[in-house]
């Protein structure tokens, strides 16, 4: 098995690592055992004055990392492009808008290389999740299907995995928050935000206060996320 040299093994001793931190042995020892590689894909967007402008990127690539811990597989640096950010929608700066058609072409290249290395599950799991954001990883994920055989690719987001958990997907509201708590301890500021009633026009928050946020909360969502997205990862990965 292998691992990167800066993570531990979980209790289920799967086959994992961050592939940027990987040497090619440990590469092909995973690839032997799990070849499945998981792609967080974030933002660099307004996440009001409390929460770090790669928040999607953070939360994405956290959850890759649980997920891999269990599946096995390798979790590649976090893609910061997104589309329809917060910035045409509500004029917010410090966000980077990327067009769709970029999205999808490098969705498609990176899916493509990544089935040439002998990946046979790859998961494009985005943690900016606007119709816009989902449609040009899909877009992608199709072109590279149809020239790449043998090898699943699946867009998914943390959105998608909600059932059985008391929780409601937001910008930059309790539920980001709470993820991003979680997964950089120490990067939330709440104190940042007005002593008033928070709204999207102003603030670019929606969803439950901020204020309300825990890292208790962002280890449950992952937990629930967890329960409901490994059986449908595991099904995807029998197809590879």
């Amino acid at each position: 098995m292998s691992i990167s040299s800066n993570e531990t093994l979980s209790s289920t001793a799967v086959a994992w690592g961050r592939y940027s931190d990987m040497k090619p042995r440990e590469i092909e020892c995973v690839l032997a055992a799990s070849p499945i590689a998981y792609v967080p894909w974030g933002a660099l967007e307004w996440h009001s004055a409390h929460a770090p402008i790669g928040l999607d990127s953070t939360k994405a690539e956290g959850i890759c990392v649980a997920l891999a811990q269990r599946t096995g597989g390798v979790v590649l640096p976090a893609i910061p492009l997104a589309a329809n950010t917060i910035k045409p929608y509500k004029g917010f700066p410090h966000s980077i808008d990327i067009s769709q058609g970029l999205i999808t072409s490098l969705a498609e290249e990176v899916c493509s290389q990544l089935a040439d290395e002998g990946f046979r599950l790859v998961i494009l799991f985005t943690g900016h999740y606007p119709p816009e954001q989902i449609d040009a990883l899909q877009a992608g994920t199709t072109r590279a299907q149809a020239k790449c055989e043998g090898t699943v690719f699946q867009v998914c987001a943390d959105n998608h995995f909600l059932e059985g958990g008391d929780f409601t997907a937001d910008h930059a509201g309790a539920y980001e928050t709470s993820y991003q708590m979680h997964f950089q301890k120490g990067s939330v500021d709440v104190s940042r935000l007005p002593d008033r009633e928070l709204s999207l026009d102003e603030d670019g928050i929606t969803g439950v206060d901020p204020r309300k946020a825990s890292e208790a909360q962002g280890a449950k969502q992952l937990e629930v996320l967890l329960k409901n997205a490994l059986p449908q990862i595991r099904a995807w990965a029998k197809q590879g």
